[in-house]
């Protein structure tokens, strides 16, 4: 008799550095194997017709090395997991989906330290807006408008993202609280910080406040 065949390989190890996959018209769910591709750096699935949850195990299983992750303008649903520990994350987007729930309380300094770019827009958030994102160093855009947020942007802004912050977008939500004085000061027109763009609705942009007075939401 002929001797037995080899054992089969175990399967390549999963090393690929960028997953582009925009504008693919890919349907069904996102697989919790996402994970796998933990040594990734970018992960670009938008433009698709993805449905379905967000897999909650992203990140969960060891540290992940994604920087850009995107899932914009997909047919997702859900709360955005909690505990995703993406800390080396440069830009996450949840944008155009249809999740709902809070904005996940653990987005703060000690978890995502790297985090320059969060979009949420486009959603149905509820809750109010963490004050810990107003710690966060190194944070340059905020992009929560159209969602059903209430509350207020929040003041409390740590030194060096007075520094970083150019961009807060929080327009067509429930917010009531008038901008603060604080947020208004960070206009990069006046010389000392880097605040390009506030959008937000007219009905909480103080008269004094030249980041929005002229260029809010009705």
């Amino acid at each position: 008799f002929p001797p037995p065949p080899p054992p089969a390989p175990p399967p390549p190890a999963i090393t690929s550095r960028h997953l582009y996959l925009n504008n693919n018209k890919l349907e069904g769910t996102i697989s919790s194997l996402l994970d796998d591709l933990h040594l990734a750096e970018q992960i670009y699935l938008g433009q698709n017709s993805f449905t379905g949850t967000l897999p909650s195990n992203i990140g969960t299983n060891r540290p992940n090395e994604w920087r850009f992750f995107s899932i914009y303008d997909n047919g997702l649903t859900g709360p955005i997991p909690e505990g995703m520990k993406l800390k080396n994350a440069y830009m996450l987007d949840f944008s155009r989906n249809e999740f709902y729930g809070t904005i996940p309380n653990d987005i703060q300094q000690e978890n995502y330290s790297t985090l320059r770019l969060l979009y949420m827009d486009h959603n149905t958030l509820t809750g109010t807006i963490p004050w810990s994102l107003m710690q966060m160093h190194k944070m340059k855009g905020i992009f929560f408008n159209d969602n059903r947020l209430e509350g207020m942007i929040p003041w409390n802004i740590d030194d060096d993202l007075k520094h970083s912050l150019l961009t807060i977008r929080v327009q067509n939500n429930r917010l009531t609280h008038p901008v603060s004085p604080v947020i208004c000061a960070l206009d990069v027109n006046m010389g000392d910080y880097e605040l390009v763009e506030l959008g937000v609705d007219c009905s909480i942009c103080p008269s004094g406040c030249s980041l929005c007075t002229g260029r809010c939401y009705d």
